[in-house]
């Protein structure tokens, strides 16, 4: 344990106790999130335990076992836990520290105590110590918003590649490419690789040396969906000119990441990986319980692969949202100011001098701008309820800086939330364009 933790343990009422974790609680905790977690108790799904004794046992690139909470009964049986996992995410080509919750559950017997939020009070002073702007979560419909939450970022969706569907199991007579899984060795190609990945999105998660090795060595067991699988795309010479990771989610085999190098097709890498894939799926199927029959490019709502593939791809499936929480709005927007003065450069209000008020209901936000750059984020005060350029009830304005929702769907879904002005409409399209993400999580 470091001195920037939290000051625990802390006592309960009914004889509980909430602290950080140590090592002696690795076992209970991992049992624990197998029990809590699992959808079948007649088939325990033993991953979750794997994916917990990574991160508490010092294995994880960034995760140590006080990065884990634990409350306690009287005789010491862990009856909640959640934890924190430190990552970087990229707004663009800026850089800020993210604390990603996960593993969050209470027994039953014990829910509706507000120990999640205690725990979440804790782990996000926790997070606020290392830096961290941003909170994130993976998590069921509404709950988190009760902590701050707002789902502001795409998380999942894709498209269907249906091999029985005329055309798509065209054969060629001889293969351009050749597919291997990708190794440690491979990490100098990857990274440049992945920056393609992400380029065409807005936020991404990003990996040093030591997470990439974790990514492409990490195993959670047989059928985890956790589970990564890299794989590199070279030419005939073995010159890598691509790459794209898949996960096996049931009966799908998913296409989470897809990028070549600039010179080189992806329409005819994207076809390669449908028919390499293809005789992949016979090679896993022969060892699995579940077959898998189903390729999809869970590539996000967009895609450059979707582009290459066109109308050979089908059935769209909606983004899930994952959640955001930016405990300090104005210091955010402060880390992504190059991103603002860039949008602002290249927009039809190039140069512009003035002031964006930004009306949170609880918040009120001021950008003041003076010949194209920022000179200033902070607050300003209000005499009227609704005084200021833009009117955002709750977190919605989170939806705008976070690339998921433009201005016009905002206000269709919440009549509350809209410009007062034109020129406040133009700014705000101009410095916080919808964009899809790909925030390939680190786990």
């Amino acid at each position: 344990m470091t001195n920037s933790l939290p000051d625990l343990p802390h006592r309960l009422p009914s004889g509980l106790t909430l602290r950080w974790a140590t090592p002696a609680d690795v076992e209970a905790v991992a049992e624990f999130n197998i029990q809590m977690h699992g959808d079948d108790p007649d088939h325990p799904e033993m991953w979750l335990g794997t994916w917990t004794r990574r991160l508490m046992e010092g294995r994880h690139p960034t995760t140590r076992v006080d990065d884990f909470t634990v409350v306690v009964d009287d005789p010491g049986r862990v009856i909640s836990t959640l934890c924190l996992i430190p990552q970087t995410w990229a707004i663009a080509d800026v850089p800020f520290g993210v604390g990603r919750v996960e593993l969050v559950a209470t027994h039953p017997d014990y829910r509706r105590q507000g120990l999640v939020r205690q725990q979440m009070d804790v782990i996000h002073a926790h997070s606020a110590v290392r830096g961290d702007l941003v909170q994130a979560i993976t998590g069921i419909p509404w709950y988190y918003r009760q902590f701050g939450y707002e789902m502001a970022v795409d998380l999942h969706g894709g498209r269907l590649f249906n091999y029985d569907r005329p055309g798509n199991r065209t054969q060629v007579e001889k293969e351009q490419y050749v597919m291997r899984l990708a190794t440690v060795a491979d990490i100098p190609h990857l990274e440049p690789l992945y920056q393609i990945h992400c380029r065409s999105g807005l936020v991404s998660c990003l990996r040093d040396d030591s997470q990439w090795s974790f990514t492409l060595t990490a195993d959670y067991g047989p059928d985890a969906p956790l589970n990564q699988i890299f794989q590199v795309v070279e030419d005939t010479s073995g010159t890598i000119i691509g790459y794209c990771a898949y996960a096996l989610w049931g009966k799908i085999l998913a296409i989470q990441e897809l990028a070549v190098r600039p010179e080189v097709s992806l329409r005819a890498v994207s076809l390669f990986l449908t028919r390499a894939l293809l005789a992949e799926r016979e090679r896993i199927n022969t060892n699995r319980t579940t077959k898998l029959n189903l390729l999809a490019f869970t590539l996000g709502a967009a895609h450059p692969a979707y582009t290459a593939l066109g109308r050979q791809l089908e059935q769209r499936s909606r983004p899930y949202g994952l959640y955001i929480r930016v405990p300090d709005l104005p210091a955010l927007l402060r880390q992504i100011t190059p991103v603002l003065e860039r949008r602002l450069a290249e927009s039809v209000m190039a140069g512009h001098t003035g002031r964006l008020r930004l009306n949170l209901l609880r918040e009120h936000i001021q950008l003041s701008f003076t010949q194209g750059q920022v000179e200033e984020i902070g607050h300003f005060p209000t005499k009227q309820m609704e005084d200021g350029d833009a009117v955002f009830p709750d977190l919605t304005f989170l939806q705008l800086v976070f690339g998921r929702a433009t201005l016009d769907e905002l206000n269709r879904a919440y009549a509350d939330c809209y410009p007062k002005n034109v020129e406040a409409e133009i700014l705000l399209a101009i410095l916080f364009p919808k964009k899809p993400s790909y925030p390939s999580l680190l786990n």
